[in-house]
């Protein structure tokens, strides 16, 4: 797993449980500093969360 957020670049690996950072993905290497989150504003539902997996 990477981290998308802008500015980040720590990595999780799964298999060790272990974090390390510096891995270089293709671009682009976060989401736009501009588009709010969880997503483009509009388009994400307003119950999101009821989504999400526990």
């Amino acid at each position: 797993m990477r981290s998308f957020e802008p500015g980040e670049d720590w990595c999780w690996d799964y298999k060790r449980k272990k974090a390390f950072f510096g891995l270089k993905l293709a671009d682009p290497q976060s989401h736009p500093v501009d588009q709010p989150v969880p997503g483009p504003e509009g388009l994400v539902p307003a119950n999101w969360k009821a989504y999400l997996h526990d």
